[in-house]
């Protein structure tokens, strides 16, 4: 669906990770919020920068949690992006995102591993987006997901960026 951000976000323990996680694809990312709620984001991803707004999804859904949600993402200048990052509220999240392969029911997703920094170290999430609600409800994850935290407002990145204390999140 056009616009519709399908996913489910699970908290991991930095103990679960056996495996080097490191070796996978990354990206630096330095994101703030404007707003909370709409949350209107501003984000650098190693040398792009975006603004992004997301709200509930569409009613059409039917969805009760923010498994789908409605995101519009443009793409602006570092300028831009420094001037906004000046106006937002709250602390500046810094994360490493790793992208991991995974398939499952003979389909092929992406695990986004964000291990995060600065304020935040010791927090490390894992997102997986979705075609479809159907697929989202029914995947079976790795058995190094902690916890599935979607929809949980205090693990939201709107949430994180307010925050006080993060030893309530681990």
């Amino acid at each position: 669906m056009k616009n519709v951000e399908i996913e489910r976000k699970f908290l991991i323990r930095n103990i679960d990770l056996s495996f080097n996680y490191k070796k996978y694809t990354h990206e630096e990312i330095i994101q703030g919020f404007i707003y909370l709620n709409p949350a209107i984001r501003v984000r650098k991803a190693d040398n792009k920068f975006y603004l992004t707004i997301k709200s509930k999804a569409p009613k059409s859904l039917k969805v009760k949690n923010d498994i789908a949600r409605s995101e519009y993402e443009i793409e602006i200048s570092k300028k831009s992006f420094n001037d906004l990052l000046k106006i937002c509220k709250g602390r500046i999240i810094y994360k490493t995102r790793y992208y991991l392969p995974y398939k499952y029911n003979k389909k092929n997703y992406v695990i986004e591993l964000d291990v995060f920094k600065k304020d935040l170290k010791g927090l490390i999430y894992a997102e997986i987006e979705f075609n479809s609600l159907k697929d989202a409800k029914n995947i079976v994850v790795p058995s190094w997901f902690f916890r599935d935290v979607t929809g949980l407002k205090k693990y939201k990145n709107t949430e994180l960026s307010i925050c006080k204390n993060i030893k309530n999140l681990l």
